[in-house]
C-alpha cells in the first residue's frame, strides 16, 4: 500500500502541488481583502480541491504523454525536472494514469459548474477563465510544448488563472490591484518551467518538442529568466505604493533567492541543480509571503 501510494504521488508529482497551495492562498488573501474578511470556509475548501485537481490533471496527463512519446526513456531526470519517471519503473500504471488525469479534470470542471450555478452573476468573469484553464490542461503536453513562446507563458498563465479564479469564486470580479498582483506568480511560474527545460533540450528535441532553450539556446533563454524575475519583483516594488495591495510587498523577501539563483546561473552554469532548487523555492514562497502580507499588514 505504501509503495502504491508513492507511485500515485509520483504520477501526480505531489511535491509540486505546494505551488497550488501557495497560489490558492494568494487568491484567498485577495478575496478576504475585498470582502472584509467575510469568506465561506466551505467555498474556500472547494476552490482548493478544484485547483489541486487541475494541477494533478495536467501533471498526470503530462506523465502519460511523456511516456507514450518515449520522452521518459531519454530524459536526464533531476529532482526538479524531467518528470517523476514513475511510469518508466511501473509501466502497468499507464492506463490508470490517464484515467487519473481525466478524472481530476472532470472533478475540477464539476466544481467550476457548482460555483457558476451557485453564483450565476459570475458567469462573465469566471467561465472564460475556466475555459482557458481547461484548454491549457488538455493542450499543454500535445500542442503547447511544440510552440516555444506559448510553452513559455502557458504554465504561468495557468497559475495566474488559479489565483484569479480563487479571487473571483470567493469574492466576485477582481480589482485592478488584484490583476496587477497576478503578474508576479505568472512570471515566476513561467520561470519554474523554463529553467526545468534546460536539462531536457536534447530529449525534447528527439520527440518533436520546441521549447525556448531550443529556440534561443540556454544562454539566450537565461536572459528571459532574468528578465522575468526583474519584472516579477518590480511589480511587487510598485505594489508598495498602492495602499490596498502594499502588504503583498512582503514577497520581496524572496528577492535575495532570485539574485542568488541568477549568480549561480550566470557565473557557474554547471551548478544548474542548486539554481533549480532555488527557483522552486522562489515560485512557492513568493505568493505565500504575498498572501501573508495581505492578511497581516
Amino acid at each position: 500500500m505504501n509503495s502504491e501510494f508513492r507511485a500515485w504521488l509520483g504520477v501526480a508529482r505531489g511535491r509540486f502541488l505546494l505551488l497550488t497551495l501557495s497560489c490558492v492562498a494568494l487568491g484567498i488573501a485577495l478575496a478576504a481583502s475585498a470582502s472584509g474578511g467575510e469568506l465561506v470556509i466551505g467555498e474556500a475548501v472547494l476552490v482548493l480541491l478544484g485547483a489541486l485537481a487541475a494541477h494533478v490533471a495536467v501533471n498526470a496527463l503530462n506523465e502519460w504523454g511523456d511516456y507514450r512519446s518515449g520522452l521518459d526513456l531519454q530524459t536526464r531526470r533531476t529532482a526538479f525536472s524531467g518528470g517523476s519517471g514513475t511510469l518508466v519503473v511501473l509501466p502497468h500504471l499507464l492506463r490508470r494514469t490517464l484515467l487519473l488525469g481525466l478524472g481530476c479534470l472532470l472533478f475540477c470542471v464539476l466544481i467550476g459548474l457548482f460555483f457558476l450555478l451557485r453564483k450565476p452573476q459570475l458567469l462573465s468573469s469566471l467561465a472564460p477563465l475556466g475555459v482557458v484553464g481547461l484548454l491549457l490542461v488538455v493542450g499543454y503536453t500535445p500542442w503547447l510544448t511544440r510552440h516555444p513562446w506559448l510553452c513559455l507563458f502557458a504554465p504561468g498563465l495557468g497559475f495566474a488563472l488559479m489565483v484569479l479564479g480563487t479571487r473571483i469564486a470567493l469574492a466576485g470580479p477582481p480589482s485592478a490591484g488584484d490583476l496587477w498582483l497576478t503578474l508576479t506568480p505568472l512570471l515566476l511560474c513561467n520561470n519554474l518551467l523554463l529553467l526545468a527545460q534546460f536539462p531536457d533540450v536534447e530529449a525534447d528535441r528527439a520527440v518533436g518538442r520546441r521549447t525556448l532553450p531550443m529556440r534561443l539556446g540556454c544562454d539566450g533563454a537565461l536572459w528571459v529568466v532574468i528578465g522575468q524575475w526583474l519584472l516579477a519583483y518590480g511589480a511587487l516594488l510598485l505594489a508598495l505604493y498602492q495602499a490596498e495591495i502594499s502588504g503583498a510587498g512582503l514577497g520581496l523577501l524572496c528577492l535575495p533567492l532570485a539574485l542568488r539563483a541568477t549568480w549561480l546561473l550566470w557565473r557557474r552554469p554547471q551548478r544548474l541543480l542548486p539554481a533549480l532548487g532555488l527557483n522552486a523555492a522562489i515560485s512557492v514562497a513568493t505568493p505565500l509571503l504575498m498572501a501573508l502580507g495581505l492578511t497581516i499588514l
